[in-house]
């Protein structure tokens, strides 16, 4: 009787499991606390979430997906078809009252993704050109190096007064907002600000320095010299830091497969405190909206920041990701949709 009981009740807590096997996906959206709907929405972040049935994800992608022209489109798609023309010198944009004015580029570019592009070419006369997204500031840096250009030269030397010019804004989000190129002219973009590291923490750029020759520079970036002399090639490009949005993204992926979705919350903490003393808590208002009261800034962009060393790098602003993510949970059934942070996009 005893063993018949055992083995009924072995039976019922096994049926009573739940099996979470399934795919499930969650969203954030630009512009939610003003009360825009997901249909509404222009921007989002996409999480798709598979399930086993114990609740272990065994695969997890995130997309920054944008509406254009009638489209949604990937930006976080690290997809580019990029030319040079070495005739065009690139020249600075300008900055006056608060106006921003293009400047003239070397390079056409089209691509869904300019966070963290570099890009490199040689000409048949063996003019070498460069471009850079700065991340601070969000600027493209160009510099074209002549064929007899010393590459013995160091990063600190590849400043806006020797040629390293930003002649495109990529984006007007940037952490630093420059209403005026002076006060960078004689800097190297390893100095324009304390987060600056975010260039050679990691990535194909991990460890340069401002002694660091631009012919090293060059070759991290896919030069090929023979015998200090670049071999004429077309553009190529890449991702530094940690590697642009689809960078960023798989970090998060690589960090999430594997772990138990229903041992998880969500992809950060709320506790603790954010550089300047500010306590995160408080950053979240009565309709579980994070950072949205200014008057309670936890972070350098209002966001959570603690994500740099644990999943994806100071270029994400963590906070809408986790939004994302844990909106696959509530559609898994793990948490409840009241439990979602929902960050600032």
């Amino acid at each position: 009787f005893l063993l018949v009981m055992l083995l009924s009740l072995i039976i019922l807590t096994s049926c009573s499991r739940k099996d979470y096997s399934g795919v499930y996906y969650g969203y954030s959206w630009a512009g939610e606390y003003k009360g825009i709907t997901l249909d509404e929405a222009s921007q989002k972040i996409e999480s798709k979430m598979t399930l086993d049935k114990k609740g272990v994800i065994t695969d997890f992608k995130m997309r920054f997906l944008v509406l254009a022209d009638g489209e949604w489109r990937e930006r976080s798609d690290p997809s580019a078809t990029i030319s040079f023309d070495t005739s065009v010198d690139p020249v600075i944009s300008t900055l006056s009252n608060g106006e921003y004015t293009k400047g003239s580029s070397m390079f056409d570019i089209k691509t869904n993704d300019t966070m963290s592009l570099y890009i490199s070419g040689v000409d048949e006369n063996g003019t070498v050109v460069y471009a850079f997204s700065e991340p601070l500031t969000r600027y493209l840096f160009e510099a074209k190096f002549p064929s007899d250009f010393n590459y013995d030269k160091t990063i600190s030397d590849l400043t806006i007064m020797n040629g390293f010019l930003p002649t495109i804004r990529l984006s007007s989000g940037g952490l630093l907002k420059p209403e005026s190129w002076d006060q960078y002219y004689e800097k190297s973009v390893l100095d324009f600000s304390i987060y600056s590291h975010v260039i050679n923490l990691r990535g194909v750029y991990q460890g340069i320095s401002n002694e660091t020759t631009i012919q090293d520079l060059l070759e991290r970036s896919g030069v090929r010299f023979e015998n200090g002399t670049p071999v004429p090639m077309e553009a190529v490009y890449g991702y530094h830091s940690a590697g642009g949005w689809y960078g960023n993204y798989k970090a998060i992926s690589d960090y999430l497969i594997g772990k138990k979705a229903t041992d998880m919350k969500g992809l950060v903490s709320y506790t603790g405190k954010a550089y300047n003393g500010n306590e995160y808590a408080k950053s979240i208002d009565e309709n579980n909206f994070f950072g949205v009261n200014t008057d309670v800034v936890s972070g350098a962009t209002a966001s959570i920041q603690k994500s740099y060393d644990a999943i994806a790098g100071a270029t994400v602003r963590i906070s809408r990701e986790n939004t994302s993510f844990q909106r696959a949970l509530v559609a898994s059934g793990i948490i409840k949709e009241e439990e979602v942070i929902k960050g600032r996009f």
